[in-house]
């Protein structure tokens, strides 16, 4: 992914950040939010070759059970693996991402009840 396409997501996530910080069931929500929820199978096949959250752990043969454990691998290898398998060059990115698809089918679903 190109260095542009990076500060897209980063000015497209604090966009949406932003909004969240200002509504408080919205900022509620956010800090519920699960890895579940997030890297949900429709995200996954839409922006990786992943067809789901266990797809993605598992193939990754760092011998990880869930995301949680994440952060107990070698980084570098392992953002080599999502940008290998991703439209992101970084576990970061990826995650940045998944927020603002989140973000944006949450503050759609708040829309929606209030109709």
């Amino acid at each position: 992914m190109e260095n542009k396409e990076n500060m897209d997501i980063e000015k497209e996530f604090q966009h949406y950040l932003d909004i969240f910080k200002k509504d408080k069931e919205l900022g509620k929500a956010l800090s519920l939010v699960s890895f579940p929820a997030l890297f949900n199978d429709k995200f996954l096949q839409e922006h990786s070759k992943f067809t789901s959250l266990n797809d993605l752990v598992i193939r990754s043969g760092f011998g990880i059970m869930n995301l949680l454990e994440v952060e107990n691998v070698n980084q570098e290898k392992w953002n080599a693996y999502i940008a290998k398998n991703s439209n992101c060059t970084t576990w970061y990115e990826f995650g940045k991402l998944a927020m603002i698809e989140w973000m944006k089918a949450k503050i759609e679903e708040v829309k929606n009840a209030a109709n």
